[in-house]
């Protein structure tokens, strides 16, 4: 007995619906995935600017924390600062006539300090910064002896006692400064009169992407003077802009008022 078979297929109409309907699919698939790959690199830039502006904030929050009191100047986006190294309490300060010493209660100077300054009650910021002897700001030479320890410096007079009898060693100043888009901290140029914006010395990145201007100028570095009731403050404004990304991260320093 012989069997025939009929084969069937599709149709034309069966053909373009299937085909419409695939296309549908795949059109629908690829915008997910579009979305997904954008919200993702969205995100993923969001979280690069955040870690930016978090890293940023902590290094120079660190190093001011340590700044000598009413050595905080600020001009043309640029912060300038002496960094405390060491401190202790004198005993005896020549204050009436100069002298290449002085006494005071034993202190310790930590490892790989470059200290080149010794200062006694910083009043203002100008006297500091001036070279002015008698001034609040000597030389330094080192240190001896314990308990007592004889702390040696450039012949100096003091202009004035510190209320209570504290005296701070110091590094040379270091200043951070917005030039274009970047931060910058500067190191080794000495000490000037007059600020200069930026300093000499050496350059060192901080952080790129930096704006000074948002729809109007940006102030990245602002001081509120230290009172008797509270201390000074740093206010760090960072504005952070990649592939039309913005971030802004805004922070306060407290800077120590103790004489």
């Amino acid at each position: 007995m012989k069997c025939l078979y009929k084969q069937s297929g599709f149709s034309l109409i069966e053909l373009v619906v299937t085909i419409v309907v695939l296309g549908a699919i795949m059109a629908g698939t690829a915008a997910y995935i579009t979305n997904s790959t954008v919200a993702y690199t969205n995100v993923a830039q969001y979280d690069q600017l955040t870690t930016l502006g978090r890293i940023t904030i902590e290094r120079v929050t660190r190093e001011l924390r340590n700044a000598l009191p009413n050595s905080i100047r600020i001009q043309n986006n640029c912060l300038e600062f002496f960094p405390i190294k060491a401190g202790s309490v004198y005993l005896s300060l020549p204050t009436t006539a100069a002298s290449t010493s002085f006494t005071a209660a034993s202190f310790t100077i930590p490892a790989g300090s470059n200290i080149e300054h010794v200062i006694v009650y910083p009043y203002n910021t100008t006297a500091l910064y001036s070279a002015a002897n008698p001034g609040p700001r000597a030389g330094f030479s080192g240190i001896s002896g314990s308990p007592v320890t004889t702390v040696s410096i450039s012949s100096h007079q003091f202009n004035q006692s510190a209320p209570h009898r504290r005296f701070y060693l110091a590094e040379d100043p270091v200043s951070y400064c917005i030039v274009g888009t970047d931060l910058n901290r500067y190191e080794n140029y000495g000490v000037n009169g007059a600020q200069a914006t930026p300093p000499g010395g050496t350059a060192s990145l901080m952080a790129e992407n930096i704006q000074t201007n948002d729809g109007g100028a940006i102030t990245p570095f602002s001081y509120t003077p230290g009172s008797l009731q509270r201390n000074g403050i740093v206010t760090l404004d960072f504005r952070f802009l990649v592939n039309g990304d913005w971030i802004r991260m805004s922070h306060e320093v407290q800077i120590r008022n103790v004489l």
